[in-house]
């Protein structure tokens, strides 16, 4: 992320490291497209700016020259672009403190205005941690003085505000010296004279509270002429009778839950869906929803997670979490009545139609963030949405909720290779995993660079300190060539291919199964209408359907499968489906492939000595009393110990 900042020297920076700007003129100029981001900065007014009435004969060329050189200096972060008579600067992905601080001073007054002083503090502390100085340091000019007096006006009414809501909190420590340094280096502002008075007078303190306000006059008198304002006034009468309201009255605080899960330390990647979806919640002027999709294990959880903490400060008055998945959907009436507790509302309404009313209400004015994690259908999510501008939603699903409209879905895929890597070698220890770079290349790749299966695969490596990652790799490699998971880890790993398989209907888990058998690559659209033996639509429909549960991928060639989902769907293809019907599949795939000139020969050969390979494996003669327990287990009843089908044993 680059971010620009102007409250302070006017600087650039890449991350952890600073962009060399150039010249004090054509930072400058910089400066001037950064105060007016998103609008046209005519050349006339850059020339005015930058020189006054002294602008060289050559001044229009040096100020493109300037944007010639800024232009990759700020590589894809800004884009600044030519128009007629001028340039218009706009922010892509890069920040401006400016603009953050202005951010977070609206979220403040909106808080005051609702009477939470807390958030407000929260806000206006945030906010001016921001500035490193005077704005826009080492920048002359006529223009930028206007535009420093301009800002530092903003930061003293910020400073001004945040007394105000630490006075209305109650007195904390240091407040008072605060003020008196606020005082020193502003002696005109009246208000700050006012505050430390009250400060000082809530402290105990009501002779220097009366000494305050002598100084102030003495200081209005001597440098203007004039004596103290009618609040001054006022204020030093209150005290001088000892007014009880002056007593600190400590504001009803309303609650500000943080109910987000912890963020994984072990976090790897991700760069740009976290920039998406962060910028997707960045609306305050509406409720944004996104929304984030895939197969389980992807870490669409850890990543929402992870995206919620990068963004909490937007969200002054509160993030609330709801895990809606789970063995049994969570009713969205107990999330309301979670929900409803959190923010105050002691006892919430009986129905969820009069729950959703509160929560409505609740919820208006505020700024919240909600997590809804693992949502199933629309009808979960729709009672839990706030209608208050300023809020935003975070929502992850097993599959995109079509019927739920205005959400902005990210289907998340595997980790790129190299993110893998570094995912196995945080979590197992980064010289192993560095020192037998190939073997561990060789291990996420076997992993299919699916983030939960790379985790448990660290997981074991990091539990066998005496083991090579050599010894692991053909540990799982065996472990994914055996028809029966063993190993307690695989079945972890297998854990989301079965809940996305609990959700298929019958054709659908039998498409799943047989279109996994083949030993070829992928499958065309009308390869897999030949294997399934279903016409092209209604094959290309059941596949499709497959994608959107993810455990099919989609690309120009066809449909394929991630090794660790091929491996768990062959696995069960042969007892689901039978040795018969996957011999009669087979064989009507290389009858198109012989029709189809366009088919990978590799894939052709391969698929034939599949199916001949089949034909010769003779089924084991299975008594009629096994076959009997066999027919047993399938129907769900127990299995006799040491049954053997078609050579596995099937109770390893």
């Amino acid at each position: 992320m680059t971010r620009f900042e102007l409250l302070g020297p006017v600087r650039a920076w890449r991350d952890d490291e600073e962009i060399g700007l150039g010249t004090p003129q054509q930072r400058a100029l910089l400066a001037l497209l950064l105060l007016h981001e998103g609008r046209l900065v005519e050349t006339d007014t850059a020339l005015d700016v930058l020189w006054g009435e002294r602008a060289p004969r050559g001044g229009r060329g040096t100020v493109r020259t300037y944007v010639y050189r800024l232009r990759p200096l700020l590589g894809a972060a800004a884009a600044i672009e030519s128009a007629s008579n001028g340039y218009v600067l706009r922010l892509r992905d890069a920040t401006l403190d400016v603009n953050g601080f202005l951010r977070l001073t609206d979220q403040a007054y909106e808080a005051g205005r609702r009477g939470d002083p807390g958030g407000a503090a929260r806000s206006l502390r945030q906010a001016l941690g921001a500035w490193r100085g005077q704005a826009l340091a080492g920048i002359r000019g006529i223009f930028f003085e206007s535009e420093r007096d301009r800002l530092e006006e903003l930061r003293l009414a910020a400073l001004e505000e945040l007394h105000a809501a630490e006075l209305q909190l109650g007195e904390r420590p240091g407040l008072t010296a605060e003020l008196r340094a606020a005082v020193a280096a502003h002696p005109l502002r009246e208000r700050l004279h006012e505050q430390l008075m009250l400060s000082l007078y809530r402290s105990g303190r009501r002779a220097d509270a009366l000494a305050a306000y002598r100084e102030a006059r003495k200081v209005l008198r001597e440098e203007l002429g004039v004596d103290p304002g009618a609040g001054l006034d006022r204020l030093h009468s209150r005290i001088l009778h000892t007014d009880p309201a002056l007593d600190v009255r400590r504001a009803v605080r309303q609650p500000v839950p943080s109910q987000l899960p912890p963020d994984l330390p072990a976090f790897t990647g991700r760069t740009e869906e976290i920039a998406e979806l962060a910028a997707a919640l960045d609306d305050a002027s509406g409720t944004p929803v996104a929304g984030v999709t895939g197969l389980g294990g992807t870490g669409s959880t850890t990543l929402a997670v992870r995206v919620a903490h990068l963004v909490a400060d937007r969200f002054p008055d509160g993030r609330l979490y709801a895990d809606l998945g789970g063995d049994t959907p969570a009713d969205p009436a107990d999330v309301l009545g979670r929900f409803l507790r959190a923010l105050g509302v002691q006892q919430p309404a009986a129905t969820l139609e009069e729950r959703a009313a509160q929560w409505r209400t609740a919820v208006s004015g505020r700024r919240l963030l909600v997590v809804l994690d693992g949502a199933d259908a629309a009808g979960q999510i729709r009672p839990l949405l706030p209608a208050s501008p300023g809020c935003a939603v975070l929502v992850t699903a097993p599959r995109r909720i079509v019927d739920l409209p205005g959400v902005h879905w990210h289907r998340l895929g595997v980790l790129p290779p190299h993110d893998a890597l570094e995912l196995l070698a945080t979590i197992s220890g980064r010289g192993r995993v560095y020192a037998e770079r190939e073997a561990s290349e060789q291990l996420v790749a076997a992993c299919s660079y699916h983030p939960l299966s790379v985790g448990v695969a660290a997981a074991r490596l990091a539990a066998r300190p005496s083991w090579t990652v050599d010894e692991i790799l053909a540990q799982l490699e065996d472990d994914l060539r055996r028809p029966v998971v063993m190993h307690e880890d695989c079945a972890i790993v297998d854990r989301p291919f079965r809940d996305a398989q609990a959700r298929m209907d019958p054709p659908g888990r039998a498409a799943f199964h047989l279109a996994a058998f083949p030993d070829c690559r992928q499958l065309s659209p009308a390869a897999a209408a030949a294997l399934l033996d279903l016409p092209l639509d209604r094959a290309k429909a059941l596949m499709e359907r497959l994608v959107d549960l993810h455990v099919v991928e989609t690309g120009p060639g066809g449909y394929h499968y991630l090794g660790l989902v091929k491996a768990f769907a062959r696995r069960q293809a042969l007892d689901e489906l039978g040795r018969v019907r996957l011999g009669q599949a087979l064989r009507r795939l290389l009858r198109h492939y012989s029709s189809d000139g366009s088919a990978d020969p590799s894939d052709v050969r391969a698929v034939r000595d599949q199916a001949a390979a089949l034909q010769d494996a003779a089924p084991v003669p299975v008594p009629e009393r096994v076959d009997r327990h066999r027919h047993a287990y399938r129907r769900g009843g127990p299995r006799p110990q040491g049954v053997t089908v078609q050579g596995a044993t099937r109770d390893r």
